[in-house]
């Protein structure tokens, strides 16, 4: 995945002042293996990964690991993440450890949405948006 060269990532200040009222700003996601789950979320998705730490970057988020909160497979909120490319971000799910639980299907005429597992056991949905 393309990353910002780190001279151009905007510091945690920068990224702070620009939040939004109501805007997503902070993530934990279970983990019951943090190293894991870091290894998944940057290869699949290209976070960064704080190497001694339990914390991520996302593109406009920042968060954590939580080792002591276990996945919820059938209730809470659900987490979408954009994906540029559906079947190579499905290919990666599976060769970094994820399941497909189900596969790419229209939703509406501009976007496809997929759900996976993550290999910490949390659902993720997948959503692709094409050009009218």
């Amino acid at each position: 995945m393309p990353q910002l060269p780190e001279a151009t990532q905007p510091s945690e200040a920068d990224r702070a002042a620009r939040l939004v009222h109501g805007q997503l700003c902070y993530l934990q996601l279970p983990a019951a293996n943090a190293p894991r789950a870091a290894a998944f979320y940057h290869a699949v998705f290209g976070w960064d990964i704080e190497e001694h730490a339990p914390d991520f970057v996302a593109p406009g988020l920042i968060g954590q690991w939580v080792e002591g909160r276990p996945p919820a497979h059938d209730a809470g909120p659900m987490l979408w993440l954009q994906v540029a490319d559906m079947d190579e971000t499905l290919k990666q799910v599976t060769a970094h450890g994820g399941q497909i639980l189900e596969p790419p299907s229209p939703d509406g005429p501009t976007r496809t949405l997929a759900t996976i597992l993550d290999p910490e056991g949390n659902p993720i949905g997948l959503a692709a948006h094409n050009a009218p």
